[in-house]
C-alpha cells in the first residue's frame, strides 16, 4: 500500500465517485419530477412533495458542488481537463431551482 500525502476528498477516484453519485441523484431527481408537476401541485400533501423534492434537488446540487471542488483541488496538483459534468450539474440544480420557486413545474 503506498503511502500517499493527498487527502482522500483530493484523489480522483473521490471526484469521480461524487461525480457519478451527483449524476444518479440528478436522475433520481428526474424521476420524482412529478411530485412537483401539474398533478403533484394540486393535492392536499403538495407540501410534503415539494419537501421532498427540494431535499434531493439542495443533495444533488451538494454532490455535485463537492465533485467540482473535489476535481478542481485535484486538478491542481495533478492536472487534468475541468469537471465540465460536475459544473454543468451544479447549473442544472440552480436552473431547477428557479424555476421550481417560481413554480414553473406546476403549470
Amino acid at each position: 500500500m503506498e503511502n500517499n500525502s493527498t487527502p482522500i476528498l483530493f484523489r480522483p477516484a473521490t471526484g469521480s465517485a461524487l461525480a457519478f453519485s451527483a449524476g444518479i441523484s440528478f436522475y433520481l431527481l428526474c424521476m420524482i419530477m412529478p411530485l412537483v408537476g401539474p398533478s403533484g401541485s394540486r393535492v392536499e400533501h403538495h407540501g410534503k412533495n415539494l419537501a421532498a423534492f427540494l431535499f434531493v434537488l439542495v443533495l444533488t446540487f451538494a454532490l455535485a458542488a463537492v465533485a467540482s471542488w473535489s476535481k478542481l483541488e485535484c486538478r491542481k496538483v495533478r492536472g487534468g481537463a475541468r469537471p465540465w459534468f460536475s459544473l454543468g450539474l451544479c447549473a442544472l440544480c440552480l436552473l431547477t431551482l428557479i424555476v421550481l420557486l417560481f413554480n414553473g413545474f406546476a403549470i
